[in-house]
């Protein structure tokens, strides 16, 4: 249960799905949470279970899209806790629809929330971490959509390249300098971006996974929190660079 003892994680997107489970696993192993989302009622809901389950965490409202407010989650982070050792980027936003349908608005979405709110997050705590002679590390949370082709995910897909791409890039800048940083691709979680009438149907989620999956069902966000504790761990201590693929075998079906 002490994993992530040590550690002063930031996490974005924790308002529900990937980036709550990894918030709510992270507290559950030690650490010290810093939970960040645009959702103010679902960030605190998280926050709140992580501090009635023993954890500890404070929850900072943050528009990812404003770079004031990400220096405002900075600023937060090192008033509340002095430093911070993990930074994890799981926020994003999804548009699917025919490449002729996305709009000018679609795509200002999509690269501030996919992609530039990674930077902006990035610069304003690498620096520190550099400054910290503590295990540090950055993940981010990418998509299998930036490995396979996706119908209908085309900014999104696009944008999720990026910043698997740049992530593993930057290793060679800051892994010299202490800090680690690695890439999950996740595939279909069932998550608030899975269409309601899946979340639904078990039945339409079994006939969905013949053709997405081959170990035959949804991902659950727990199955990437696992691997995001791991990899934020001094388990890993070695690994940096490294690109999680975590779809239940979809890359395997064509």
């Amino acid at each position: 249960m002490d994993r992530m003892k040590g550690k002063i994680a930031v996490v974005t997107g924790v308002a529900s799905g990937i980036g709550k489970a990894i918030a709510e696993m992270f507290a559950a192993e030690g650490a010290k949470v810093v939970a960040a989302d645009f959702d103010a009622t679902g960030g605190q809901k998280t926050v709140d279970g992580i501090k009635a389950r023993g954890g500890e965490g404070i929850f900072v409202s943050t528009n990812l899209r404003k770079k004031e407010d990400v220096e405002n989650l900075k600023q937060v982070t090192l008033d509340t806790y002095g430093t911070i050792t993990t930074l994890v980027n799981s926020a994003g936003v999804l548009v699917h629809a025919p490449f002729m349908e996305h709009t000018d608005e679609d795509y200002e979405k999509v690269s501030e929330t996919n992609f530039r709110a990674y930077c902006w997050t990035m610069q304003a705590f690498l620096p520190v971490m550099v400054a910290n002679p503590q295990q540090c590390s950055v993940l981010n949370i990418a998509s299998i959509s930036s490995v396979k082709p996706e119908s209908n995910a085309y900014y999104y897909g696009a944008f999720k390249a990026a910043v698997d791409l740049m992530t593993r890039n930057l290793t060679r800048e800051f892994s010299p300098q202490g800090v680690r940083l690695n890439v999950i691709c996740p595939g279909p979680v069932n998550t608030n971006m899975t269409p309601q009438e899946v979340k639904n149907s078990p039945v339409i989620q079994a006939e969905m996974c013949k053709n997405v999956c081959s170990v035959g069902r949804l991902g659950e966000p727990e199955d990437i929190a696992y691997a995001a504790t791991y990899l934020c761990s001094d388990e890993a201590s070695w690994v940096t660079g490294a690109h999680f693929v975590i779809d239940g075998g979809a890359c395997m079906m064509g």
